[in-house]
């Protein structure tokens, strides 16, 4: 990691300890069953971008960065919402060494206070649960009807290593409030 990565990280750091400082996260125990199968989902995703997806991101992104002029060891930063941060939190650890984690909105703050528009510094991966707008919904009503007392959940997850270098995609799932299931895996994608 270059200098001024290490100081935009050392930054981001700072500014996520402030935040938990006045937001912490509630530990696991305290999520409802809605929220821990999102959790679930959420660190499912995680562990395989950690494992599998990630690697192969920073590999391509290595072969670009003299080019572009990318730290070749970039700093990781997650976002999501609470019960993907619960989670990321539980398989990282707590150690913030080598991936980030903090809410969207946070995330979004931090790059107004300091940018990185290009990805000199980071790479930022997300997975988190939305709101399906009218299209999604047509559409998931048309493949996936559910019945009443049913609803949707759209997962939500991507990488962006740089200015058009991003992957990402959804995938439906249906909620009985009790447990999800799976309806479609990648009912939606992009790639720039």
């Amino acid at each position: 990691m270059n200098p001024q990565t290490e100081k935009w990280s050392q930054g981001l750091r700072e500014f996520i300890a402030s935040r938990r400082s006045k937001i912490p996260l509630r530990p696991r125990s305290e999520l409802n069953d809605y929220e821990e199968w999102q959790c679930r989902i959420i660190g499912g995703s995680l562990i395989s971008w950690l494992r599998e997806h990630g690697p192969n991101f920073i590999r391509e992104r290595a072969v670009l960065s003299d080019w572009e002029g990318w730290d070749k060891n970039p700093i990781v930063v997650f976002s999501s919402d609470e019960p993907g941060l619960v989670a990321a939190n539980e398989i990282l650890r707590g150690d913030s060494s080598a991936v980030l984690w903090l809410y969207r909105d946070e995330l979004k703050d931090w790059y107004a206070l300091q940018a990185d528009d290009k990805y000199v510094h980071h790479v930022h991966t997300w997975s988190c649960f939305a709101t399906l707008d009218e299209a999604m919904l047509s559409k998931a009503r048309k493949k996936h009807p559910i019945s009443n007392g049913e609803s949707y959940w759209l997962h939500d997850e991507g990488t962006i290593c740089g200015p058009n270098f991003g992957r990402g995609g959804s995938h439906l799932w249906k909620w009985n409030g009790e447990k999800p299931e799976l309806l479609e895996e990648v009912i939606d994608q992009w790639v720039s």
